[in-house]
């Protein structure tokens, strides 16, 4: 994603986004393995603020600036936009997690969160972003289907 993103001039730490990730995965072993079962609300309004309003009011960003700080890693920025959608996803998918939980279906909860600590796990041990890889097509088909309206 070197290019800019039709969404999002800004960029990011891709650190910082990696931290994130582990983040993330973290807590959702947490939901999943303990009575801490809030951890997801937690994670939800986070994935929420990062990628609809503003990630710098974000609890897992701030901790992910202070672990860089005090580990001394170079940031590598990289285009913000793709990593604004990806946020979006993982709203989603803790937002799903969530609510199969609530209904008691055990199986889908596990399957969906499973899918999302792969996925969260791509972006933290390789920086692969699937959500990243996504989003020009999903942006391609958008802007095709505004082209033939007009």
């Amino acid at each position: 994603m070197k290019g800019m993103c039709p969404i999002s001039f800004n960029q990011v730490n891709e650190r910082a986004v990696q931290i994130n990730a582990a983040l993330a995965i973290f807590s959702i072993i947490l939901f999943f393995c303990t009575s801490y079962k809030w951890i997801i609300l937690v994670l939800a309004i986070d994935f929420f603020i990062r990628g609809f309003l503003n990630p710098s009011y974000s609890f897992y960003s701030a901790i992910s600036k202070i672990i860089l700080r005090i580990l001394k890693i170079k940031p590598l920025m990289v285009n913000a936009g793709p990593k604004i959608f990806a946020a979006k996803i993982g709203f989603i998918f803790c937002c799903m997690t969530g609510i199969f939980y609530l209904l008691d279906f055990q199986k889908i909860n596990l399957i969906v969160g499973s899918i999302f600590v792969f996925f969260a796990a791509l972006e933290a041990i390789f920086r692969f972003c699937m959500a990243c890889r996504i989003y020009p097509l999903i942006y391609k088909i958008k802007d095709n289907q505004f082209i033939k309206k007009v």
